[in-house]
């Protein structure tokens, strides 16, 4: 018996109709006013009491899965009526920086930027707390969200997290408790938010920035334990589970409770372990995302990946900036004013105008994904941006990977493979992957 019968379901968000929609944002739960969703242990929204809901439809009009339209987010958020279509979005400059900090530069994915970035609101008292997230202390090997109220509590919350954790369900506890706050955030819960304020407008008047993380796709939270599993451990055995621990730019690796550091893979998390994952444990509605670039954020960071003719990198352990609004210029500039970062304005450089792998997954690859299923009868979100012209490599390459990624759905299939992948047996794969990328730098 279906537990919602007695609820109309168009009124509800997109995940109580078709999960694969679902980006497991949060934005639903955070938004409920009779607080009747909470999450299961995947992060998709449940309602344990139908009675509970009112079908008020503020999560259907919120929700970022089933449809997201782009000249409406450019409208909400820099009041201007028009989609750019580019991978990188409105970008007013362009900036390469560190942490000054040893703590958070140290402790950072790239640099600790993000952390800096917010650290700096918190410590000048222009926020009152900052929305981030963390692995449970008391379950390292799941990712939840909190609010940041200090130093420590914002060192606690540095390294990256690719497990999907439902962050916009944090908007409850923000709507109830005093002061304004940063808030830091994926592309599709950006999506969510900005829908979420025009229903809500005291949301709207709570979170006093946004700082958006570009994102490839997340994972899937059961990763984590099968990735133990490879290595012969158990959830229980570990304190604390590291997506990027270590000298940048870091390998995914289990702290076990005696303080022993266990890599799950050979190589860096560049050079091999996200790759693999990503290919194996993406979400199907990330496989659908045409945003890498958090497009509607304040300001977006990610890793600066550019490299010399050599192959190697020009800014190790920094962060790529792209200041897109003039919040987003005065946080930068009020950072780098105060010392909390240190940076090099790289807006004039055009190998820091986009980032070629994304592009290619968001612009290309997931669009072309969109297209051809949507053409097979397969419901997809609705976008107003249509897939490019493509050559018959690009679309044979995005047949592969989508049938990867559904084989993936399947234990058999990707635990094997991710075992194989990240064992001693893969290292020549990785000797190759890397050959084969200094040659193409030296090509250029």
């Amino acid at each position: 018996m279906d537990p919602l019968a007695g609820l109309d379901r168009t009124q509800l968000s997109i995940a109580f109709t078709n999960r694969d929609l679902c980006t497991r944002s949060g934005t639903c739960v955070g938004i409920c006013p009779e607080k009747a969703i909470s999450v299961d242990d995947s992060g998709y929204p449940i309602i344990p009491d139908p009675s509970r809901c009112t079908e008020c439809g503020l999560c259907a009009k919120s929700c970022p899965g089933g449809t997201v339209d782009y000249a409406r987010l450019a409208k909400l958020t820099f009041n201007i009526d028009e989609d750019l279509d580019t991978f990188d979005g409105r970008v007013s400059q362009t900036v390469v920086a560190q942490a000054t900090d040893d703590r958070i530069r140290d402790g950072g994915a790239g640099g600790g930027v993000i952390t800096a970035l917010l650290w700096d609101l918190l410590d000048s008292g222009e926020v009152d707390g900052c929305i981030v997230t963390r692995m449970r202390p008391e379950e390292p090997w799941k990712g939840e969200p909190f609010i940041a109220r200090s130093y420590e509590d914002l060192l606690a919350s540095q390294g990256s997290r690719y497990s999907m954790i439902p962050v916009n369900r944090i908007f409850q506890e923000v709507l109830e408790s005093p002061g304004v706050y940063a808030y830091a955030a994926l592309p599709c819960q950006t999506h969510g938010f900005r829908k979420a304020i025009q229903e809500i407008p005291a949301l709207k008047r709570k979170i006093h920035s946004v700082v958006g993380l570009f994102c490839g796709g997340g994972l899937e939270p059961h990763l984590v334990p099968e990735l133990l599993k490879t290595k012969g451990l158990k959830t229980s055995d570990i304190r604390d589970f590291q997506f990027r621990g270590g000298e940048w730019p870091g390998k995914i690796r289990a702290i076990l409770k005696d303080g022993t550091i266990r890599n799950m893979h050979y190589s860096n998390y560049r050079d091999g372990a996200y790759n693999y994952v990503i290919g194996i444990y993406m979400p199907p509605r990330c496989a659908t995302c045409l945003d890498g670039s958090c497009e509607f954020s304040d300001v977006s960071v990610s890793d600066a990946w550019t490299r010399d003719a050599e192959g190697n990198y020009k800014f190790k352990a920094h962060s790529r900036i792209l200041v897109r609004t003039e919040l987003g210029a005065a946080i930068t500039a009020n950072a780098m004013r105060r010392g909390s970062i240190t940076g090099t304005d790289v807006s004039k450089d055009p190998s820091y105008t986009t980032h070629r792998l994304q592009t290619g997954r968001k612009g290309v690859n997931a669009r072309l994904r969109v297209e051809r299923l949507k053409a097979g009868g397969i419901q997809v979100p609705s976008y107003n941006r249509t897939a490019p012209e493509a050559s018959l490599k690009e679309k044979l390459t995005e047949r592969l990977v989508t049938f990867v990624l559904r084989m993936g759905r399947h234990y058999w299939f990707r635990y094997p493979l991710i075992k194989f992948l990240t064992s001693r047996a893969a290292i020549p794969l990785i000797g190759l992957r890397l050959f084969l990328k200094r040659r193409k730098y030296r090509k250029r």
